[in-house]
């Protein structure tokens, strides 16, 4: 089997060293490329760039390496209606408890620390040196960025990202579609669909656009 990364951006270069460094221990794929339907039909880091209409779902398995939950969503499920299987790639110094459950096509990178009985749903990107602690929920589509440290208890509704060095208290439930900028404190819930910032942690706009990066 061979292993298409679907994003040619900097998620895209950096899942390509997650799946070089799985490929040294595991020889787990053939050969590894990345998919831009926009602009293909070039090399990047030595290995082509395909669009997703060229490559055969008999040939390989992709991985969805972009960091807005929106466009997660989409290109998971354009990769699943053409009949894609979505890749699951855990770094191997990343600690997993063993009462962990991780969904298809989710991405967990090194140094990400996933405490007991914590739930990650299909197609979630766990950023380097992330921290989930114990009985958590993570909904689909999320992105946990680096050295965000969620405690014990809390629930991650679907399509949020939580940005670099945010910490959330134990047992807070944030919303589907929401946002927790970088460094933020949340002590308290945090509804669907908002941008939240700041310590204490509070609602500023909806999330309208949603989109994180602009």
């Amino acid at each position: 089997m061979k292993l298409a990364i679907y994003g040619a951006g900097g998620l895209g270069r950096e899942v390509l060293e997650l799946a070089m460094q799985i490929n040294k221990l595991q020889s787990r794929w053939s050969s590894l490329c990345f998919i831009d339907d926009i602009n293909a039909n070039r090399q990047l880091k030595s290995h082509d760039v395909l669009s997703l209409a060229l490559i055969s779902p008999q040939e390989y398995e992709v991985v969805v390496a972009v960091g807005e939950p929106s466009l997660r969503k989409y290109l998971a499920e354009k990769a699943k209606d053409a009949g894609f299987n979505l890749a699951t790639l855990i770094h191997p110094d990343a600690y997993i408890s063993s009462d962990t459950t991780i969904g298809v096509g989710s991405v967990i990178c090194y140094g990400a620390f996933i405490s007991c009985d914590t739930v990650i749903g299909d197609n979630v990107h766990l950023q380097p040196n992330a921290s989930l602690g114990h009985d958590c929920y993570i909904g689909n589509h999320c992105v946990i960025s680096s050295y965000a440290n969620l405690a014990g208890h809390c629930i991650v509704g679907d399509l949020t990202f939580i940005g670099m060095n945010a910490v959330v208290r134990e047992t807070s439930t944030i919303g589907a579609e929401t946002i927790i900028s970088m460094g933020s404190a949340v002590f308290n819930d945090i509804a669907s669909g908002v941008i939240a910032m700041g310590n204490p942690a509070r609602a500023i706009r909806k999330n309208d656009e949603k989109k994180v990066f602009r």
